[in-house]
């Protein structure tokens, strides 16, 4: 198969693609490689917990169906490990197993993609995620984002609740960047998407509901600043204002 032509990164980065078929990760590797990426693969979750630490990648490609540790346990792992909790991770499903895409986005996952995938649309979404990945205050606006006990370091890229540091995704930071730079006002699925995680990136509106249950629990005990707007979307309020 021809290198597919989808554009290039902004610049060449280390990708770990995870999967136990050799091939699948041979075409992978082939297409990452003719983009200007360096890849470094493993077969399965304990080689991937490894390499992930040892390697300190700028993106995992993570198969969700695997031996000795399945992709969804190794998301988790790799979420509470200081080193690696930062690292992109787009996970891919089979098509049939909808649970899996839930569990893997719940794991901290910041994107999926179902099997069988064209390689285009895999590169896109790797491009997609580098651009979410560098630069979260290149409009020039203030560097600092703050509502109630929850305050955003853009120029860090870093959360806290009540002065103490959360670990976030990076599709969670820039949605609750989203939705405090919005304080107040109602986002919708559609604008969230596009304001989170890019334009012209395909993902389900359930896809947003689970990554925003997960950054609920994130900010606990201050769940409740993050409201569902019932068929519309959601809204951050202060939380003297949630609690009304």
């Amino acid at each position: 198969m021809p290198p597919s032509r989808a554009p290039v990164s902004s610049a060449p980065q280390t990708i770990l693609v995870v999967d136990d078929e050799p091939d699948l990760v041979e075409l992978i590797s082939y297409n990452l490689e003719q983009q200007g990426h360096s890849v470094v693969s493993a077969g399965n979750g304990s080689e991937a917990l490894r390499l992930a630490k040892s390697r300190q990648p700028d993106l995992i490609v993570l198969d969700v169906m695997m031996p000795e540790i399945n992709g969804i346990e190794v998301a988790r792992r790799l979420r509470s490990q200081t080193e690696t909790a930062s690292i992109p991770i787009i996970m891919l499903t089979a098509k049939s197993e909808e649970t899996h895409e839930l569990e893997g986005l719940g794991a901290g996952a910041d994107d999926y993609i179902t099997k069988p995938f064209s390689m285009q649309v895999l590169l896109a979404r790797i491009n997609a995620l580098s651009r979410r990945t560098g630069g979260s205050n290149s409009s020039g606006r203030t560097s600092v984002l703050s509502l109630g006990p929850v305050s955003i370091d853009l120029d860090e890229h870093q959360a806290t609740v009540d002065g103490n540091p959360i670990a976030l995704t990076i599709t969670e930071f820039r949605l609750l960047s989203t939705l405090i730079a919005h304080q107040g006002k109602v986002m919708t699925r559609p604008g969230l998407i596009s304001s989170a995680i890019g334009p012209g990136v395909t993902v389900t509106e359930r896809t947003i509901d689970v990554h925003v249950t997960a950054l609920r629990k994130k900010i606990a005990p201050h769940s409740a600043m993050i409201s569902t707007v019932r068929g519309v979307g959601y809204r951050a309020d202060a939380p003297e204002t949630a609690e009304h």
